[in-house]
């Protein structure tokens, strides 16, 4: 975990996430310096997220299209 408290990833597109429980938000960095808010993931979904053989796709194909996503930056 970095300082900002983001995990950081070996992605080619993601940087970094984090995760709070008790907002149930997500917050993902993408490599070129943009980020996304995704409200309302559980615990588990973050960590499928987490384990998903790629982060990009998984948010590509999972969490994007099931969540209310606000960009950041």
């Amino acid at each position: 975990m970095n300082r900002d408290g983001f995990t950081p990833h070996d992605s080619d597109h993601i940087d970094g996430s984090k995760h709070n429980t008790f907002t149930r938000r997500m917050t993902v960095r993408f490599k070129n310096g943009s980020e996304y808010v995704v409200h309302g993931v559980s615990g588990d979904t973050y960590r499928d997220f987490l384990n998903a053989p790629s982060q990009g796709e998984h948010f590509h194909t999972v969490i994007k299209p099931s969540y209310p996503i606000e960009r950041k930056k």
